[in-house]
């Protein structure tokens, strides 16, 4: 057996073990080299090898880490890779679920927020500051659901949205998709009130696809 097959050896007997030891973040590389017995730049090629295999994974100024890179390490590229219709289908796989929650978890003062940011939005011309309540009244029904996970999830996802969606949102929202718009937000916000979870859940999703198909056309 050759000397690189050795250091290959030593290296994933090196990530076995910081894995059984739950070790997330792997050391420096001058130490890292040290406990593997190779030189900086033969350590440098096994941790290429290594990334290779999707076995760690590496960022400028944070460092090593075992395992595969999960998307939520570079949160900030999401924009540039998530499609309309990427980012149009998770908002309607998850904001259904958030509105039947807040049906059954919102506060009186919650819902009277919701109405109240609904009913300013009904007299609202300029469409930027219109786009700008739909936001604040989708993330108010989001943390209504009283569910921490979901609610990053949800900021996760409305973060990503690609800049291309948002103008093209901007574009189609003219005085009647507004005024549709209004009509869906009043449907799903009073079955909050009511504490209806299955009508709540049914109707964001039914805003969610209209505005789906009102931006990007039937799919």
């Amino acid at each position: 057996m050759n000397a690189p097959e050795d250091d290959l050896l030593r290296m994933r007997d090196f990530l076995d073990r910081a894995r059984r030891m739950n070790i997330s973040q792997l050391p420096p590389e001058p130490r890292l080299a040290e406990e593997i017995g190779v030189t900086r730049s033969r350590l440098r090629v096994l941790l290429k090898r290594m990334e290779s295999e999707n076995l760690i994974w590496r960022q400028v100024g944070k460092g090593t880490f075992l395992g595969e890179r999960t998307m939520t390490s570079n949160l900030a590229a999401l924009p540039d890779r998530v499609s309309p219709v990427e980012a149009l289908e998770a908002r309607i796989g998850i904001e259904p679920q958030l509105a039947a929650l807040a049906a059954q978890r919102a506060s009186p003062l919650e819902i009277e927020e919701m109405q109240s940011l609904h009913a300013r939005m009904s007299d609202i011309k300029a469409i930027e500051q219109w786009s700008e309540c739909d936001r604040r009244l989708h993330r108010l029904v989001a943390k209504a659901a009283r569910n921490t996970l979901l609610l990053v999830i949800y900021d996760i996802v409305r973060e990503s949205v690609p800049r291309d969606l948002i103008k093209r949102q901007l574009a189609v929202l003219g005085t009647e998709a507004r005024g549709e718009a209004n009509a869906e937000h009043a449907g799903y916000i009073d079955a909050i009130a009511q504490r209806d979870p299955q009508s709540a859940e049914r109707l964001m999703r039914e805003h969610l696809i209209s505005v789906r198909r009102s931006v990007l056309g039937e799919i």
